[in-house]
């Protein structure tokens, strides 16, 4: 890793997921392949010396809690990312506390480790979904790195800060945030910190986004095991239109090279090592978010 980089290394994390089950049909359940495309993304971590957080599903620990020890067992920092990919703003603020605690109580049981970390499925803390930084904070998570600061028609809160913040909520509860990392560009934040953005964009340009932000702000990258399998598009038994094999697919193919690639130059590290390594400023929620009350943002069903 260059020395020269004031907040490197990256954070690498891997949200530990089946494409089939988390991006076409929740009802589905987890297959081998996850598990199989899981292990791959592990040795390429064990080969590059990388230790990093993988945020778990708890379909998929309920169905591997082998894979998830081994996870465990390897050094990885296991997080927990939801039960069944579902989306905060489809869920009751019930339903999300009930779907956290079932997913954590699952990789809990598998690590015999207390889960401090979480990711929401399609990083969907957003502007109407807040309330969640409250119910996790009261299920004993430190950290959440769901928010995306840019502009996004599915995700995404654009004025959020870049690095990671302290969140004083109503009732002088805190939580930290760790963002998905963004360069700051023409317009706006851009969305460089990894999943298909790293896929479909030069491998040069990526480095180049990296180095830059690693001079002001953490970068925290994020990928998925799917993303390392070329043939899953063409080998599972479903009906996909093209414009999904194709958003879904393109990329894969180099995706572990760049991988390895990145981590060569960069390293890496788990999130709760950045967590520990500052003192993070400290921002109340109300300051970020003007008006903001706990109660009275009530989750939608759907996206605007």
């Amino acid at each position: 890793m260059p020395n020269h980089l004031k907040f490197g290394p990256p954070c690498i994390s891997v949200d530990v997921e089946d494409w089939p089950q988390s991006s076409w049909d929740r009802a589905l359940p987890i297959s081998p392949r996850a598990a199989d495309n899981t292990r791959r993304v592990l040795n390429l971590l064990d080969e590059a010396g990388v230790r990093a957080t993988m945020f778990v599903l708890g379909k998929f620990a309920e169905k591997y809690p082998n894979m998830v020890r081994e996870i465990h067992n390897a050094g990885h920092e296991v997080a927990c990312h939801g039960y069944g990919h579902e989306e905060i703003f489809k869920q009751s603020k019930q339903a999300f506390r009930e779907d956290i605690r079932r997913s954590k109580g699952l990789i809990e049981q598998a690590i015999g480790q207390r889960v401090v970390g979480y990711r929401a499925p399609d990083f969907s803390v957003v502007p109407q979904t807040l309330w969640a930084l409250g119910v996790l904070a009261g299920e004993g998570f430190s950290y959440d790195s769901s928010i995306f600061p840019v502009r996004n028609r599915r995700y995404g809160i654009p004025g959020w800060p870049t690095e990671p913040i302290r969140v004083v909520l109503p009732s002088n509860i805190t939580i930290h945030e760790l963002p998905i990392a963004t360069f700051r560009g023409p317009g706006g934040n851009w969305p460089v910190g990894g999943g298909g953005y790293h896929r479909l964009l030069p491998s040069p340009m990526i480095r180049y986004f990296a180095r830059r932000t690693l001079n002001v702000a953490p970068f925290v990258f994020y990928c998925h095991p799917y993303e390392f399998d070329s043939r899953e598009l063409k080998e599972i038994p479903l009906k996909l239109p093209l414009r999904t094999r194709l958003h879904q697919g393109l990329g894969r193919r180099r995706f572990g090279h760049r991988f390895r690639k990145f981590l060569d130059e960069f390293g890496g590290r788990k999130m709760i090592d950045l967590l520990s390594s500052n003192t993070w400023k400290t921002i109340n929620l109300s300051e970020l978010v003007p008006g903001f009350q706990l109660n009275s943002i009530e989750p939608v069903a759907e996206m605007p």
